[in-house]
């Protein structure tokens, strides 16, 4: 999540000027996103299991390279990660877009839930592409 520390951190490390281009590239690319995810005609429901399990792996193979230290690795885990985001953002937003049809639904609840998954995939976009790409301090 990120918060005062997060951010603190963040701009401790990077260049503002790289912080602020690659907001901007991340918004960009996110918008870009939820736009596919939007106007799918596809029902992606049948993504969940897979981009659960490869989230999972994501998390563990994290925590293993927190003891390993392999730049290589964390590279790799980089890339992977994103691309792994990038589908998660299509798949909910096709998924809050099934929502908003459903009138059974408490839409107040709803949107609570929507914008945090949305908070979620935004954030750790700009996160991966800030580590790849972001130009460090010295």
């Amino acid at each position: 999540m990120l918060n005062g520390i997060t951010l603190s951190v963040i701009f401790a490390v990077y260049e503002l000027g790289s912080i602020v281009i690659l907001f901007i590239v991340s918004a960009v690319l996110y918008g870009a996103l939820a736009l596919i995810g939007y106007r799918t005609k596809h029902d992606l429901s049948s993504w969940k299991p897979y981009l659960g399990v490869f989230l999972l792996a994501g998390i563990v193979l994290t925590i293993i390279n927190l003891f390993l230290k392999n730049g290589t690795f964390d590279l790799i885990l980089d890339w992977f990660i994103l691309i792994l985001f990038f589908g998660i953002t299509i798949y909910d937003i096709n998924k809050m877009k099934a929502f908003q049809a459903d009138e059974t639904l408490d839409h107040e609840k709803i949107h609570i839930y929507c914008a945090m998954q949305l908070y979620l995939d935004f954030i750790n976009i700009f996160l991966r592409i800030l580590s790849l790409f972001g130009k460090k301090r010295n």
